[in-house]
C-alpha cells in the first residue's frame, strides 16, 4: 500500500485543523483578548485526548471480531468512512465560504459573554470532529496496511502542522483554495475505491450475497499486487477482478458525486474563499 492515500487525508485534516485555530486566534486577537486563547487551548488538547479515546475503543472493538464476522466489520468500517469523507467534501464546497465567519460569530458570541467554558467546548467540538473523522479513515486504511498507513498519516500530520506555522508567520505561502480544490478531486477517487472496497469485505462476511460474479479479470495485464496496479489500488480502488456489485458501487458513487458537482458547481467554484479561511490566517499574524 502507498503512503500517498494516508498522507493527503492527514494533511488535509490537519491544515482543516490549523485553519480554525488560526481564525478563533484572529478573531482573539483582533478584539485584544488573547488571554482567552488559553480556553482554546484547552479545548484543542482535550480533543485530542478525546480522538485518542476513541481510536483506543475502536481498535479494542475491532479486536473482537474473526472470520466472517471481521469481514463485515471492516466492510461497514470502510463504508463508514467513504460516506464521512464524502460528507466532508461536500460539505466544504457547499459552506466554504462561510466557515471562516461562522466560527468568528461563534467565538464573538462567547467570548463577549466572558463564557470561558463556552471557548473551550466550541474548540472542542471543532477539533473532535475533524479527529474523530481521521480515526475513521485511518482504521480504514490500516485494514490493508497498517503499518503504512500510520506512517503516512504521522507525516500527514507532520506536514500540517509545519504548514499551519509557516502560514501563520507568513514564511509559508500556497493557495488554500488550490490545495482545497485538487485534494477533493483526489479524495472523491479515493473514497470510489472505498465505497467498492467495502462492498468486497461484505461480500466476503456473508452479508451482502448479490452481484458477486466476477465482472472481468485483468491481473495479467495490471495485477493489483504488483508496484502499478497496487499503487493504483491504495489510490483510486483498482480491483483487476470486480465482482459486478463492486463496479455498480464504485461508478454509481461517482455519478452521485458528479451531478452534485453539477447542481452546485456556483458554490464550488468559490470553496475556500480566499476572503474567509485565508484572510483569517493572514489576519490572526497582524
Amino acid at each position: 500500500m502507498s503512503l500517498v492515500a494516508p498522507l493527503v487525508v492527514s494533511l488535509r485534516e490537519g491544515i482543516e485543523i490549523a485553519l480554525i485555530i488560526a481564525v478563533m486566534a484572529s478573531y482573539l486577537r483582533k478584539s485584544g483578548q488573547m488571554p482567552l486563547a488559553r480556553y482554546v487551548m484547552a479545548g484543542t488538547l482535550m480533543a485530542v485526548v478525546g480522538s485518542i479515546g476513541i481510536a483506543l475503543l475502536m481498535a479494542a472493538i475491532w479486536g473482537e471480531f474473526e472470520g466472517p464476522g471481521l469481514d463485515v466489520f471492516e466492510g461497514v468500517v470502510v463504508i463508514s468512512a467513504a460516506v464521512l469523507l464524502t460528507t466532508m467534501i461536500l460539505w466544504m464546497w457547499k459552506m466554504g465560504p462561510s466557515v471562516g465567519p461562522d466560527i468568528e460569530a461563534s467565538m464573538k458570541q462567547r467570548a463577549r459573554a466572558g463564557s470561558s467554558i463556552g471557548l473551550v467546548l466550541l474548540s472542542f467540538a471543532l477539533i473532535l470532529r475533524e479527529g474523530v473523522e481521521l480515526v475513521l479513515f485511518s482504521m480504514a486504511l490500516a485494514i490493508e496496511d497498517a503499518t503504512q498507513t500510520y506512517l503516512g498519516v504521522s507525516l500527514g500530520l507532520l506536514l500540517a502542522f509545519a504548514a499551519g506555522v509557516g502560514i501563520y508567520q507568513g514564511s509559508l505561502r500556497i493557495s488554500l483554495r488550490t490545495f482545497f480544490r485538487w485534494t477533493s478531486i483526489f479524495l472523491v477517487l479515493f473514497a470510489a475505491g472505498m465505497v467498492s472496497y467495502g462492498i468486497q469485505e461484505l461480500q466476503d462476511g456473508g452479508l451482502l450475497l448479490i452481484g458477486s460474479l466476477q465482472v472481468w479479470d485483468i491481473n495479467p495485464l495490471l495485477d493489483e499486487n504488483g508496484l502499478i496496479g497496487g499503487l493504483a489500488k491504495a489510490l483510486f480502488g483498482y480491483d483487476g477482478n470486480p465482482s459486478a456489485l463492486m463496479v455498480v458501487g464504485y461508478v454509481s458513487y461517482l455519478f452521485i458525486v458528479a451531478v452534485y458537482y453539477g447542481l452546485n458547481k456556483r458554490h464550488v467554484n468559490h470553496v475556500v474563499h480566499p476572503s474567509t479561511l485565508e484572510a483569517a490566517v493572514i489576519a490572526a499574524k497582524e
